[in-house]
């Protein structure tokens, strides 16, 4: 079966929306594998669930704690995509949320401070981190999760949160970090944090000294794509 790719859009504004389905096709560009983007309540998405190999889910403005327009939904395809042995990456919210839908919702919590701007991320030795050392993460979130199954492996963490989890031993992720974003839509989400939290200045954090380290974390999303 030739890999084909959906993503899952609940950014909820058209800049978003863009910023992250363009970091996408970036990725899948380089792989060459076809793609649909989707936003909720896509007509006869259910129907179309046996042409694709691999789900990504973006991130949101909203917290995976609360139940909204798009919760049912979206916990019935995370469970299909599990069912049918597909494969699932679930970045910020949806790494969130990948946990609530295949744990419980007390998984997620909100961060006593939010977790914003670049931050190093500990790996563990991992297909979905080939060719990645070391890296620095960008980081937009106010919930993390936590108090996992058994059925998780924690793949990746930091000093603040869990950073990467594993779904019983199957090509199902989350992370808690954004790879997709470049450092035009990372300015765009520091710019929106400053101008209506603020306390941003006060939890910004900044571990990156060498741009140049950017380059590899598109591999997160190409490593999950090649499997």
């Amino acid at each position: 079966m030739n890999k084909k790719v959906l993503v899952y859009n609940i950014m909820q504004f058209p800049e978003k929306i863009k910023f992250f389905n363009e970091g996408i096709q970036r990725e899948v560009e380089a792989t060459g594998i076809e793609v649909k983007y989707v936003l909720p309540f896509q007509k006869d998405l259910f129907e179309e669930v046996d042409v694709f190999t691999h789900l990504i889910i973006s991130g949101s403005e909203a917290s995976a704690r609360d139940d909204l327009v798009w919760t049912e939904e979206l916990i019935k395809l995370i469970k299909v995509f599990v069912e049918k042995e597909k494969k699932i990456l679930a970045i910020c919210y949806g790494h969130q949320f990948l946990a609530r839908a295949l744990c419980s919702k007390d998984c997620v919590y909100k961060l006593p401070v939010p977790e914003y701007g670049y931050t190093k991320v500990r790996l563990k030795k991992h297909k979905l981190f080939k060719n990645i050392s070391n890296p620095i993460c960008l980081q937009l979130h106010y919930d993390a999760v936590q108090n996992l199954s058994d059925d998780f492996e924690i793949i990746a963490d930091n000093d603040t949160s869990i950073q990467a989890i594993q779904y019983k031993g199957m090509d199902v992720y989350g992370v808690q970090f954004h790879p997709e974003f470049d450092r035009e839509a990372a300015r765009y989400f520091f710019n929106l944090a400053k101008e209506s939290d603020p306390d941003f200045t006060g939890f910004y954090r900044n571990e990156l000294t060498n741009e140049s380290v950017l380059e590899q974390n598109g591999l997160f999303i190409r490593n999950f794509l090649e499997m």
